[in-house]
């Protein structure tokens, strides 16, 4: 047989391994029941939103996910694949006025996404389950538990349908686990797919795995495509794939000023995000709302009661958003007396990728008093590619002056992985430099700055 390469690009033949043992298999405790005389009608509320016992991640205390307008969608960074600067909009969302909603600059909402309908429909095509997509199907727990602790999932209704289980509450790109691969390989006639699932599962495979799952990111529908034959049951995929969650935004912008609620977002040219994707449909959509609700606060946020205080900020790409909300907060409350120092380090791609630039530049120039006193931008694209810790370490002598005044908190918006780290090595070669520290010592005074609450950090993965 020849071998065939999926849409992908991945030979199932250069994954199988001859000898290898596949990871234990899952048991089900949940079966559905379709009762194809009452059908489900699209309904405007997520399927989650039915479920009285759904918990929602970081909610604050008696918060409920609520429905809000898309009253308006500006593109503030254009795509350039030239320079790998992705498309970033800024959308406003009208709050209800009688809706108990505060919030502060650095707090943030989560937006509970969906997953888009052609990819919906493609799925039940492809398991040929398009016929019965809209019955309403009853989840329960097996007559015969494997697992004696066995519960209902707590984000899927009792009474739902197979359309909205996909579309609402399950992660169709999520992290598989290597126990679901290799129950998947159970669910194919195919010789050749079940060695690939059962080989992607199992110990001897685990560069394969690394490869294909955790670096390249193949996910459920990738697996659907590159598996043809694999036709696993309803009750595998709403017993073992992940919840499909909500996603959390920063505000990017004051409560003190008018016109609604903001947050900014990026999306990939290339496989974007769920919550990205509906966004940027939505977007363009004339009337159309999502549910979001407020997430708990924590110590990166800058309210009044913060105006004395002097900011460091350092933001890199999108990280600059929740600061957009910090300068046009103290923008509105410049008039009062003891207003403090900002100072904010901004990275990016180009100039032209950095958001609102020519209001940062205006915040710097022409306000009175000005609302920053120091902007400093650099770009990694260029005949001299510049970053961020490059700029801390020349301003080292006023900066650490500037950290150590009483009045001074530091905030970081920057990805976790890996440059949040780096520029708090920055951060320790310029108290190095300064304070005459060694490598440990330098260590201890950044850990007792986030102590004091004078070194905050808002970082994703």
């Amino acid at each position: 047989m020849v071998a065939s390469t999926s849409p992908l690009n991945v030979d199932i033949g250069d994954y199988i391994l001859n000898d290898c043992v596949p990871a234990k298999r899952l048991e089900l405790n949940l079966e559905i029941c379709y009762d194809s005389t009452e059908k489900i009608t699209t309904c405007a509320q997520p399927a989650q939103m039915r479920f009285a016992n759904v918990k929602y991640p970081f909610a604050r205390i008696g918060a409920a996910p609520t429905s809000v307008a898309i009253t308006n969608s500006q593109v503030v960074v254009k795509a350039d694949p030239q320079t790998d600067t992705k498309h970033v909009v800024e959308l406003t969302l009208q709050l209800d006025p009688d809706a108990a909603f505060s919030y502060e600059p650095g707090d943030t909402i989560a937006i509970l996404p969906h997953n888009e309908n052609k990819v919906v429909d493609a799925l039940l095509q492809r398991l040929h389950l398009s016929g019965q997509a809209d019955d309403v199907c009853h989840i329960k727990l097996a007559s015969k538990l494997v697992k004696k602790s066995a519960k209902l999932p707590e984000h899927i209704p009792n009474s739902s349908s197979v359309r909205e289980i996909f579309t609402h509450c399950l992660s169709l790109n999520g992290i598989l686990k290597k126990q679901f691969l290799s129950s998947l390989a159970e669910y194919t006639t195919d010789e050749r797919e079940r060695g690939f699932l059962n080989s992607l599962s199992s110990k001897q495979g685990t560069s394969f795995y690394n490869e294909l799952i955790l670096e390249r990111g193949l996910g459920f529908l990738d697996l659907m495509q590159i598996c043809g034959i694999c036709q696993p049951s309803l009750a595998l995929l709403v017993e073992h794939l992940p919840r499909l969650l909500p996603r959390p935004y920063s505000i990017a912008n004051s409560p003190s000023c008018e016109g609604g609620l903001k947050i900014i977002y990026s999306i990939l040219p290339v496989n974007p995000g769920v919550a990205t994707s509906m966004l940027e449909s939505k977007s363009q959509q004339r009337e159309s709302k999502i549910f979001i609700y407020p997430r708990l606060s924590n110590a990166f946020r800058y309210t009044t009661e913060d105006l004395n205080k002097n900011q460091i900020l350092i933001a890199i790409g999108t990280g600059l958003a929740p600061f957009l909300g910090f300068l046009e907060h103290k923008e509105f409350h410049n008039r009062q007396a003891n207003v403090g120092k900002t100072w904010l380090y901004v990275g990016a791609r180009t100039a032209q990728a950095v958001l609102k630039r020519d209001q940062l530049l205006a915040w710097q120039e022409s306000s009175s008093p000005l609302v920053l006193q120091r902007l400093r931008m650099c770009y990694s694209r260029g005949d001299s590619p510049t970053y961020v810790q490059q700029l801390l370490e020349e301003d080292a002598e006023e900066l650490v002056e500037l950290i150590l005044e009483p009045e001074t908190v530091l905030y970081v918006c920057a990805d976790g992985a890996k440059i949040s780290q780096s520029i708090g090595q920055a951060l320790s070669k310029c108290l190095q430099k300064v304070l005459h520290l060694d490598e440990t010592q330098s260590a201890e005074r950044l850990k007792e700055l986030r102590q004091q609450g004078k070194y905050r950090e808002d970082i994703w993965l």
